[in-house]
């Protein structure tokens, strides 16, 4: 079981990049789905309609889960038919609520725990929900809600560098000093493995991970042992 969590802006290029099919081969994805509940149904039919590109893998079957699929058996059906799933950006807090709503945090950890999801991976906001706790607001920060808490003990930031939050990170860190943070660059994505080990780092930016006064800075230069 890998995490891949991508920093935002050119999504499906990281998506798509060598080094990332090279990971869905080694580990044999072969499903993948597709969970756009951080933006409107609308909007994610223009921006993210051929999903059976986003991934480089033609040979993979590509499917998706929307706000239309109401069914819990279809819902649960689509979750446990996935080895790997995949949350788009958008905003936080309507995933967060979305995701809740469906039931699909308890389907995940229980794909998890049988051992037939190989890869959750999320962009920009699709990242961000993946820690412990998660941060609401663009620029400043609104708020800090509970995370979907499977990267745990994380507090994760999209548009890292570039958008210029290692202060609000740095904030949030100092009222809750049992967290570790992570903070990834754009069009720059980073594999953790199922106990949260850094294995790999893709793309032309940084991830940033904080632990009290401990600053460690990887980058596509650095592998990891699997």
């Amino acid at each position: 079981m890998y995490f891949f969590l991508n920093g935002g802006r050119d999504e499906r290029a990281v998506l798509k990049s060598s080094a990332a099919v090279e990971l869905y081969k080694k580990i044999g994805i072969q499903h993948i789905l597709f969970i756009p509940f951080a933006i409107t149904e609308d909007y994610w039919q223009v921006l993210w309609h051929d999903n059976q590109d986003l991934f480089g893998m033609p040979a993979c079957d590509v499917r998706s889960l929307t706000m239309l699929d109401t069914d819990p058996h279809i819902i649960q059906q689509k979750i446990a038919w996935a080895d790997c799933i995949y949350f788009p950006g958008g905003a936080p807090m309507s995933l967060l609520k979305r995701v809740e709503d469906a039931g699909v945090t308890k389907l995940i950890r229980q794909a998890i725990a049988i051992g037939s999801l190989k890869l959750l991976a999320g962009g920009s906001a699709g990242a961000m929900v993946m820690g412990s706790d998660c941060i609401i607001g663009n620029t400043e920060v609104k708020t800090v809600v509970t995370g979907l808490n499977f990267v745990a003990d994380y507090v994760i930031d999209s548009h890292f560098g570039n958008r210029h939050r290692e202060s609000r990170l740095l904030q949030i860190l100092a009222d809750r000093p049992h967290l570790k943070g992570m903070g990834i660059d754009e069009d720059t994505g980073v594999v953790l493995n199922d106990n949260l080990a850094l294995q790999a780092v893709y793309g032309p930016g940084t991830v940033k991970v904080y632990h009290k006064t401990n600053i460690e800075t990887y980058d596509s230069n650095f592998r990891f042992p699997t």
